[in-house]
This record gives structure tokens, C-alpha cells and sequence, in this order.
């Protein structure tokens, strides 16, 4: 028989009392009814209210206490997503936690260590950095693998915020956030937009307000991109009126549909329309839309029939960001690379093995239907076109989208003939140290459930790139006792292109922090033009950094790409880097936070200034015949302030020899 309301309540209060006097013993087993008592309310408008109202109490009687919630001043917005995600019991504490702050914020819980200020400013970063989560329906057959009830503690959790944190007041920092997203130029820009739309439906938009036009500049490209489009309304209506239009007006939507294109990085439905009308009447208009330079426009018109081919066959509603990624490609003049002509031209034929076919369509979360072929022609050429595009998404694989990004700037037919072999056969080949590695006969990999909200062509990819890394990982450890993994791994996973060279803090076999100042001086020596001749890099250098969070606590590694090392415009040296995570402006602690617009970065890369960079870096790659003992003039001074960045970090966690 189930339990009303009030009997829940009363049932949950009886336990609060319990939980409150229980001795220590049996304190963890009172905490779990409690917790359970909990959950039940969790899944009503009226049960979640009554948690708010009982929050308090519940703080005062040690519920957060001797877990990661009980601090407030250190949780972290960006993750509170994942951990309502994670299923009972952990999804039940972090609803308290966010209704404790929630609390604290209304002045309902006095904490000294967190004003109510702080409380209001972590929540709202939690609604932004959780955008989608926060405003989602859950309709979208993305979410069918939650069970219904976690869905709805989430759904009735954020609605509770949204009555004390209105959407309107977020404007700032929703667009932050998406001016963050966009610089990235990611592949895939669901989040974008998602936020756009709910921003587009909720918030009336003032056109003479300053943080209103920043999110206007977005909403209108998807929305309301001309005058034109905004009149007509639905896309198949602004269809009818190109086909009325002359080709003056044409010319002008394209020029503006083209510009917004190129300044935001998105694709409309009215982009796609007006594309598909061009390439079958006006040909010549197409560079307008796609927003080509001279070098662009010459290799359209070098290659006009492919295009045209592609845009028609291979480019539909459910797919639409190709129309980016196609301006991309034609503007890196990859068509005219005869490796990449070939391998593209094969790549189109190719007969999809059913079981990639199905992950391609499982990554697909838009509204509208694309076929398996679309997708995957598609996402080449946004991958080709956005090479710092692409991302591990909430995949342990930063080596492998790391891998696809290195391989579209640099071996584009290299890239092509890997997909084409995992498309058709849904495995792929590597070699190292003159043994074969076939992904479908390796076990596992890092990941072990596989995210699907990717780039289409690492969903195809990655499963297979993440096993044979972690294979080639597991030969190397074998293999070479005691020495670094990377050193013999690198090469032979990404190509040879990585620099024969080798450097680690680490060693293996004491486990101590060694040879540091020396690190650092060979890094300079090796990568900053100040330092080694004047050089700049030719191709990225994969290297290994600590993570660490806003406490400058170490949290894991990761792999990143250093791509260049040079002059922001106000002068200082900074360090461009590829990151796959894509999160934007991290705070990593002791004031350092990678930036991804405002320095000089191109669109994809982070930067932070050259010190900072490498006082979170642990291993790199470099040419080990050109440094010439040009490490020993590299001064005391930047080498003095890595390290106090570095042992006060994340080389808390280690011993350093002397």
C-alpha cells in the first residue's frame, strides 16, 4: 500500500530525530533510511517542498557531515549534473545539498564559511553550467536510459530553484557561457542549442540592452537570421519565397546568412534551405553562404559538381552544422590534396556495417532524421574542417579525440582511411613495435560506457582508438620496465610526426618528482621562440598535464596538444594548446584559468601564459637533436616560478628528490 504525503513526512521527521541522536555506531545505518525516506519525498511537487522547508534541520542534525557535501564553499558547479544523473542514493544527496543552499541563500542557514551571496552565485552557476538539465522536459528519447523517477527528482528539484533563481537573471551569464561554447567552435552544438532555444522561448530580449544583444547576436542566427526569414516563419515557407525572389535578394540573404554563419560558428534550418535552393538555381551564390575567402572560392569553383553532390545527397535537417564544416573544408583547400580527394571520394561509397550504422544514429539528438551515410559524411567534413572541433565529451579518451583532431590537421588521408576501415568493418589496424593491434580483438579500453553524444565520426572511431591505445599501454608497461609508456606509445598511435625526444617529472621507479628544474628548462629550450632560436612550432606536441581544481588540488591527468607558443596582443607570451575536454574557462587554481577568447586564440584553442602552462605539465615530447645544450641559458627566473606553482599544486601529492 502506498504511503500518502503526510505519512511520508511524519515518517521522514521520526528519522531526522533518530538519525540526530543516534550514536556513532549506528549512525550510517540511520542515515540510509533517512536518505530513503528521502527519496520517496524527492519525487513529489509537495515532498520536495516539504524537504526545503525540513532542510535546515536536517543540516543542523549532521546529515552532510563525513561526506564530499559537506562543505558548500568547495563543491563544484560543473559537476552537480553528473551527480544527479548518478542514480540513489547519490542523486538524493545532492538534491538536500542544492536545497541547503538553496537555504543559505534565502538566509534560512546562516554558514560561516559561505554567505548567502556565494550560495546564490553557486547556484546560479549550477543552472548555467547545467543548462539542459536544468530546463530540459526529458522528452528527447536521449533520456530513455534514466528511470523515470530519477528524472523527476530533477525535474521538480530545478523547478523548485527557478522560482528563487529566475531565468531573466541569468542572462549574463548565459551568455558567457554560450560566447565560451562558440569560441571553442565545437562539432556538435547541442548545448548550444538547447540553451538558445530555451532562452529563445522564456526570455523577452531587449534589442537596446547591452547582455540582450549579446544573446540576440545567437538567438537571431537560428531564429530570425534575416528580416526575411523572420517574416515568413517556417523554414518550407521562406522556401517559397527564394523561389519569388531575383537573384539581388538572393545574393543579400546569402551575404547575411554567411556572416552570422561565420561569426557564431552555427547552421539554421534557414542556412540549410536557403543552400539548398542555391546550388540547384544560383551555384554561383553558394560561396556568399558558406562564407569563403579567395582561396575558398577558388577550390568551390575548382570542385562545383563534388560540392553540389554533397549539399544534395548528404546534407538534411539532421545534420544541418555539415553546412560549417563543408565551408571549413573548402577554405582548408583539403579537396585539392589528391591523398584527401581519393580517400573522400571512397569514404562516400562506403557500405556502413550495421552496428556502426545504429552508434551513428544513437548520436544523432536532433528533432530530425538523417541517414546513417549522412551522418557519417557529414561528420567528416566537420571533423576535416574543425580539426580543434573535436571532444572526448564525457569520455575517459582525451588520447583518442587528441589522435582524430592531430590527424585532421596533419594526415587528413590518414584520418579518411581510418574511418573508411572502421565504417565498413567496425574495427580498425594499428601497428607497434612491428605487432598488429586489431581493436576487435582487444577487450576493453578505458571507457566502459560509451557516450554517445559525439562528433559522428568519433562515435565511429573512438571505441575502436580508445582500445588500442589502453593495448598499446599495456605491451609498452610489459615490454619497457620502468620507463614512461608515452615514450614508445606516442609515436607509434599518432605518427611520425611526434619528436624523438622524451621528458618525464615522474619517475617510475622511486615514485619521486625528479630533475624538475631541468623539465622546465628543456621546455623552454625546445618550444619558446625566446629561448630555442626564434623557432615556432611545426606540428603539435602531445603532452601530459596534471588537472587540478580551484583549490589547486591535483585531480587525475590529461592528455592535451601544445599547438603554438606565441605573443598575445598585449604582448605576453602564452602557450595555445588544443584541450578536448572543452569546458571552456576552468579555474585551475593559484589564479590560473585558461582563457579561450580575448588572447589571441584562434577559434578551438585555450591559452594560458607560458609559466602557468607549464606548471601543470608532467610529460612532453620534443627534438631532442636540435636543443644543443640550449637549456642552460635559459634563465633562473621562469624556471623559479614554475616550480613554486608546481610544488604548491599538484606536487603536494609527491616527493621531490633534491
Amino acid at each position: 500500500m502506498e504511503l500518502t504525503i503526510s505519512e511520508l513526512e511524519s515518517r521522514f521527521l521520526e528519522s531526522l530525530t533518530s538519525f540526530k541522536v543516534a550514536p556513532s555506531f549506528s549512525k550510517k545505518d540511520k542515515k540510509s533510511l533517512l536518505l530513503s525516506q528521502a527519496d520517496m519525498l524527492c519525487r513529489t511537487a509537495e515532498g520536495i517542498t516539504f524537504l526545503y522547508e525540513s532542510v535546515c534541520e536536517a543540516d543542523e542534525a549532521g546529515l552532510f557531515e563525513d561526506s564530499v557535501w559537506r562543505e558548500p564553499q568547495h563543491l563544484v558547479p560543473f559537476l552537480v549534473g553528473g551527480t544527479l544523473l548518478a542514480g540513489y542514493p547519490i542523486s538524493t544527496m545532492e538534491v538536500l545539498s542544492e536545497l541547503r543552499l538553496l537555504a543559505i541563500a534565502e538566509n534560512r542557514i546562516k554558514n560561516p564559511a559561505f554567505s548567502a551571496g556565494q550560495a546564490r552565485a553557486f547556484l546560479e552557476d549550477v543552472l548555467v553550467a547545467n543548462f539542459v538539465l536544468a530546463y530540459e522536459d526529458f522528452s528527447e528519447r536521449a533520456w530513455e536510459e534514466y528511470a523515470e523517477g530519477e528524472l523527476e527528482k530533477i525535474r521538480l528539484l530545478f523547478g523548485l530553484i527557478h522560482q528563487h533563481v529566475p531565468l531573466e537573471s541569468l542572462k549574463p551569464k548565459v551568455a558567457d557561457a554560450i560566447e565560451v561554447l562558440s569560441a571553442h567552435r565545437p562539432i556538435v552544438v547541442t548545448k548550444i542549442k538547447r540553451m538558445l532555444a530555451v532562452i529563445y522561448k522564456q526570455v523577452q530580449l531587449d534589442e537596446s540592452h547591452p547582455e540582450d544583444q549579446r544573446l540576440l547576436k545567437y538567438v537571431n542566427v537560428l531564429y530570425r537570421p534575416t528580416s526575411k526569414a523572420h517574416e515568413q516563419g517556417a523554414p518550407e515557407k521562406y522556401r517559397q519565397w527564394l523561389a519569388q525572389s531575383d537573384k539581388a535578394k538572393l545574393k543579400a540573404e546569402s551575404k547575411q546568412i554567411g556572416a552570422q554563419m561565420a561569426a557564431t560558428g552555427l547552421v539554421s534550418d534557414y542556412q540549410l534551405t536557403l543552400l539548398q535552393f542555391i546550388i540547384g538555381h544560383y551555384p554561383e551564390l553558394t560561396p556568399f553562404i558558406l562564407y569563403l575567402d579567395a582561396h575558398g572560392i577558388a577550390e568551390y569553383e575548382r570542385h562545383e559538381a563534388f560540392v553540389a553532390m554533397l549539399i544534395q545527397e548528404f546534407i538534411v535537417r539532421g545534420n544541418k552544422q555539415a553546412v560549417y564544416g563543408l565551408a571549413r573544408v573548402l577554405q582548408r583547400n583539403l579537396l585539392s590534396r589528391k591523398v584527401t580527394w581519393h580517400a573522400f571520394n571512397r569514404l562516400i561509397r562506403v557500405e556502413i556495417h550495421p552496428e556502426v550504422g545504429a552508434n551513428l544514429l544513437k548520436g544523432n539528438l536532433l528533432d530530425h532524421e538523417a541517414t546513417p551515410a549522412q551522418l557519417l559524411i557529414g561528420g567528416a567534413l566537420c571533423a576535416l574542417g574543425q580539426p580543434l572541433g573535436v571532444r572526448q565529451g564525457n569520455n575517459p579518451t582525451c588520447q583518442s579525440a587528441r589522435g582524430i583532431s592531430m590527424w585532421s590537421r596533419h594526415a587528413p588521408g590518414k584520418l579518411i582511411n581510418l574511418l573508411i576501415d572502421a565504417a565498413m568493418t567496425n574495427n580498425v589496424v594499428f601497428r607497434y613495435e612491428g605487432e598488429l593491434i586489431e581493436a576487435a580483438a582487444v577487450k576493453e579500453g578505458l571507457t566502459r560506457q560509451f557516450d554517445y553524444s559525439l562528433d559522428p565520426v568519433s562515435i565511429v572511431l573512438v571505441p575502436h582508438l580508445d582500445k588500442i591505445y589502453n593495448e598499446m599501454m599495456k605491451r609498452a608497461a610489459v615490454k619497457h620496465l620502468g620507463v614512461d609508456p608515452h615514450v614508445s606509445v606516442n609515436p607509434a598511435f599518432y605518427g611520425h610526426w611526434i619528436q624523438t625526444g622524451f621528458i618525464s617529472v615522474y619517475n617510475p621507479i622511486t615514485g619521486y618528482i625528479e630533475n624538475f628544474e631541468n623539465f622546465v628548462r628543456i621546455f623552454y629550450a625546445s618550444f619558446h621562440p625566446e629561448y630555442n632560436g626564434g623557432y615556432h612550432l611545426i606540428y603539435p606536441v602531445p603532452l601530459g598535464i596534471f588537472i587540478t581544481d580551484a583549490k589547486a588540488n591535483m585531480l587525475g591527468y590529461h592528455a592535451i596538444s601544445l599547438l603554438r607558443i606565441e605573443q598575445s596582443p598585449e604582448g605576453v607570451w602564452r602557450a595555445y594548446f588544443f584541450n578536448p575536454n572543452s569546458e571552456g574557462r576552468q579555474n585551475w587554481g593559484q589564479g590560473i584559468q585558461p582563457s579561450v577568447s580575448g588572447d589571441g586564440e584562434l577559434h578551438g584553442e585555450s591559452s594560458l601564459p607560458v609559466h602557468q602552462f607549464v606548471a601543470r605539465v608532467y610529460a612532453f615530447h620534443y627534438n631532442n637533436l636540435q636543443l644543443e645544450g640550449k637549456q642552460e641559458s635559459v634563465p633562473k627566473e621562469p624556471v623559479t616560478k614554475v616550480e613554486k606553482l608546481a610544488r604548491e599544486s599538484w606536487g603536494r601529492k609527491y616527493l621531490w628528490s633534491i
